[in-house]
């Protein structure tokens, strides 16, 4: 995703919030990362006014590399005034993008003001391990990058999805006038992210009734051979930078999720190859360990478990990770369970220089309208 590092903070308005909150779920975690969490927080117009309102809440959780230094969705002002990865791209080369789609705090103001959505408050939790990236990769505003944490509950590194659907919520519920219930509460999320809405979805029926999952990163052993590559940083940078980068960001992506899930018996370590470098066996403690975490398995296991919750499913057909066959054996899944939802795998040349990071980026509001459009028929 694109992600904002703010080094001078702007003066916001009072709904556009930041809370510092402790999560019990996260104490004592393996890697010892903080228990003490930044929580980004958007209240909707009339929020202050309207004293006896209370509102549904979406729980928005960001990619891999984003942390409390780098939110998904924030105000205008701040990006104004941060320097963005976007800033190195030529102007001409950047009316190609739809950037102006990127969701904003006002843009969510100017939907609610305009009657388009319904009112809802929006949080957006931190969810990284607060672990750097290997080899201290840093961002192009020379913010160390760090490792997420998948939002899954792990022995070796933390009750990641108890700390969303617990803590966070809880926390939520009690600081702001919600409507506390699972139909009111809808979890969205980017690649990671997406992937974590799923996970807490299937595990969390009774806290959340609606999901929208954008290219989520359902990682399985078969991509370990994947060859990253974005068109956009060749346009920008030159082909070798583009082939490097990828191979270190995906090098780092795989052993975070090898950490996660099968740190005991790692996968990576275990490969063995032919002389063509074909992979021709693995450790099957840790082909279990990471099955263990495959979305589709967690539906075959707990096949009821969405039966009864609103669904988004989104992925380009493109995309430079690997997610869009993934997608669509998700979608495949789903099917076969009987568990309705909406599902779009578009091949959109809008987004082709960067399918995963802008396609992505532009649906975000669309799932915020999926779901927002859920809480409106349930109040019908």
């Amino acid at each position: 995703m694109v992600k904002l590092r703010f080094f001078k903070q702007p003066v916001l308005p009072d709904r556009y919030r930041m809370d510092k909150f402790h999560a019990p779920s996260l104490d004592n975690n393996p890697l010892g990362s903080p228990a003490d969490r930044d929580l980004r927080v958007y209240l909707p117009p009339g929020y202050y006014e309207e004293v006896d309102k209370r509102y549904p809440v979406i729980y928005f959780l960001h990619g891999y590399s984003s942390d409390n230094m780098s939110w998904t969705v924030t105000s205008r002002l701040e990006i104004d005034q941060a320097p963005l990865p976007m800033d190195v791209i030529p102007k001409r080369m950047a009316r190609e993008f739809s950037l102006d789609k990127l969701p904003v705090y006002e843009q969510l103001d100017e939907f609610i003001n305009r009657g388009e959505i319904e009112p809802f408050i929006l949080v957006q939790p931190d969810g990284s391990l607060h672990v750097p990236e290997l080899g201290n990769l840093k961002d192009i505003t020379g913010h160390v990058r760090s490792k997420g944490s998948t939002y899954v509950n792990s022995t070796f590194s933390g009750n990641y999805a108890d700390y969303i659907a617990l803590d966070v919520v809880g926390h939520v519920d009690r600081a702001y006038r919600t409507i506390a219930d699972r139909d009111h509460r809808a979890i969205s999320g980017v690649s990671m992210g997406g992937y974590g809405a799923l996970n807490l979805g299937i595990n969390y029926p009774d806290v959340f009734g609606t999901v929208a999952a954008l290219s989520p990163g359902n990682l399985v052993p078969e991509m370990v051979d994947l060859k990253l590559y974005t068109p956009l940083y060749e346009r920008i940078l030159g082909r070798s930078y583009a082939r490097k980068t990828g191979e270190r960001e995906w090098r780092d992506i795989l052993d975070t999720y090898d950490m996660i899930f099968s740190k005991d018996a790692p996968l990576l370590a275990s490969i063995t190859r032919d002389e063509a470098r074909n992979i021709t066996g693995a450790s099957e403690a840790a082909l279990e360990n990471w099955r263990k975490y495959d979305l589709n398995v967690m539906i075959s296991e707990r096949p009821l478990a969405l039966k009864a919750t609103n669904i988004m499913l989104y992925c380009d057909a493109k995309d430079e990770y690997g997610l869009s066959f993934q997608a669509r054996k998700l979608h495949e899944t789903l099917l076969s369970y009987g568990i309705q939802h909406e599902f779009d795998n578009p091949d959109d040349p809008g987004v082709a220089i960067a399918p995963h990071t802008l396609g992505c980026g532009i649906h975000i509001m669309p799932a915020f309208q999926f779901c927002s459009k859920v809480f409106t028929l349930i109040n019908l």
